[in-house]
């Protein structure tokens, strides 16, 4: 990927997940920033996908395609790659295989254009009902429960976020996925 977060092909698009977005399992320098960060405002491709540079996005994500994404991921909780801050571990990966195997089929979140007049000229999108606040639950506030989920069990910088089109405007299949051999890191 040549060091770009966003990479957009046609009808789907795919965004590294860079160790300042994740939450838990941070290996880096990052401070858990909850925004995800897309690339610069100058990259066409970023709003060639979203169809307008204010985008909000309504993102559906399975329940099974985690667990699948959980299983690929089970080596970097046990053999660690990385240097981890955090417990990351066998043990931490049972739990969130268990938080996410009690969830439903479908979940859903939004990523909305974050910060339209950054003076950096970064693009960086967000639940909007995410507010960093522990104790979120499915029950109380869905959307930001699950884009904390994803926030919770990625792996940094070998972790991606999938978007793809699913033909009505602003509607996406999200699809979290494990590269091993992203050496962009």
């Amino acid at each position: 990927m040549a060091n770009r977060n966003f990479k957009y092909n046609d009808d789907w698009a795919s965004i590294r997940l860079v160790d300042s977005f994740v939450k838990e399992n941070k290996a880096g320098t990052g401070n858990g920033e909850a925004s995800l960060y897309l690339g610069s405002k100058y990259d066409p491709d970023i709003f060639d996908f979203f169809g307008e540079e204010a985008f909000d996005a309504h993102c559906t994500l399975l329940r099974d395609d985690l667990l699948d994404y959980l299983e690929d991921v089970k080596w970097e909780y046990t053999s660690h790659r990385f240097d981890y801050r955090n417990k990351v571990d066998l043990e931490s990966w049972e739990k969130k295989v268990d938080e996410v195997s009690s969830l439903p089929e479908e979940l859903h979140f939004n990523l909305t254009r974050k910060r339209l007049q950054d003076k950096s000229g970064r693009v960086y999108a967000q639940e909007p009902t995410y507010k960093r606040s522990s104790g979120l639950t499915l029950e109380n506030n869905h959307k930001a429960y699950v884009y904390d989920l994803i926030r919770r069990i990625a792996i940094p910088e070998v972790s991606f976020l999938m978007l793809t089109k699913t033909g009505d405007w602003g509607e996406y299949i999200a699809k979290l996925y494990y590269d091993p051999n992203n050496t962009d890191y």
